[in-house]
């Protein structure tokens, strides 16, 4: 009986701790900013009291490099994809890219996996960049008043 407390006590211990949840206004707020990013357009947010912040597009662009050099890595990209993409790009099709672009990605949903990576990229911010758009709320009320 001993055996099996300590076995379970045990289980208990090794357990991660429960996820932290985004709250919807995050979520919302990180598909909009990913959205952005994906499109080229820089994201940027400020704080009542703070200065201004941004994620510009070409960070996005590097850190998706990164990611995609990290799947080359791994050898997850086993058809030479990154060349192939840019012979499709300047002499082949675009039916032909798109193919390189999703074995790159790993997804037959590009935009879809584009976007997460993106909202990857900025969930450190969410949370600033939420109180930020309230605190620019409150700011529109007051003003209205």
């Amino acid at each position: 009986m001993n055996a099996a407390l300590k076995l379970c006590q045990a289980n208990f211990d090794a357990q991660l701790p429960p996820a932290v949840s985004e709250s919807d206004d995050q979520r919302e707020w990180l598909e909009g900013a990913a959205e952005q990013l994906v499109c080229g357009s820089d994201v940027e947010w400020k704080r009542r009291f703070g200065p201004a912040r941004k994620v510009t597009s070409a960070e996005y662009a590097e850190h998706l490099q990164h990611h995609l050099n990290q799947r080359q890595i791994d050898g997850l990209d086993d058809r030479d994809s990154f060349a192939n993409l840019v012979l499709a790009v300047v002499v082949g099709s675009q039916a032909e890219a798109l193919t390189h672009a999703k074995h790159l990605l790993g997804s037959n949903s590009p935009v879809t996996q584009l976007e997460a990576i993106a909202a990857n990229f900025l969930r450190p911010h969410a949370a600033d960049a939420v109180t930020a758009d309230r605190e620019a709320a409150e700011d529109d009320v007051d003003s209205d008043l």
